[in-house]
């Protein structure tokens, strides 16, 4: 009987160490995907990336133009020509199809490597400034708000790493 007493005691005071131990972690989140949308640097990212998309769209679309219209004129050869050299120029206007497509999609693959290397960039960027926060602000963990089901607000040190980030870093640059 006084083994159960000692250890139901002995339980009771890890118990309760345990969940002081747990009080005393302070765990904050952070909602990353707004930093990256709304910093500073991050818009300026989404602005470049905006306009080179803009200025392929507008190349494609005038190649595009140009192809439609060649497509036409071999049609339009089509009773003029003899059978092979018809054959010829449609065999050549795929090849230069092929080609175009073959471009756009190179186009779209450097533009999405460009956005994940300055995504990187402005992530490796933001990590320093986080750690400062936690080592100043005494906290353990730090978790991404999207893996979080419930929090309080005060755990929320989303604006604070926005500010700081928008006083240190400006620009990113795409290349």
């Amino acid at each position: 009987m006084f083994n159960r007493n000692i250890s139901f005691i002995i339980f009771f005071f890890v118990l309760i160490n345990a969940t002081l131990t747990q009080a005393n972690n302070k765990t904050l989140y952070i909602d990353m995907d707004y930093i990256m949308n709304n910093s500073i640097a991050g818009k300026s990212i989404t602005e470049q990336l905006k306009k080179k998309n803009k200025k392929d769209i507008e190349f494609f679309n005038k190649q595009q133009k140009d192809l439609k219209s060649e497509e036409e004129k071999i049609i339009a050869q089509k009773n003029i020509l003899d059978a092979n050299e018809y054959k010829k120029k449609i065999v050549l206007f795929r090849k230069k199809i092929s080609e175009f497509n073959k471009k756009r999609k190179n186009s779209a693959n450097d533009l999405n490597k460009k956005r994940i290397v300055a995504q990187t960039s402005l992530v490796n960027s933001i990590t320093p400034i986080i750690a400062d926060y936690a080592k100043k602000n005494g906290a353990e963990i730090i978790i991404d708000k999207k893996n979080i089901v419930i929090g309080k607000v005060e755990l929320d040190i989303t604006q604070n790493i926005l500010k700081a980030l928008d006083v240190k870093i400006k620009n990113i640059k795409v290349k």
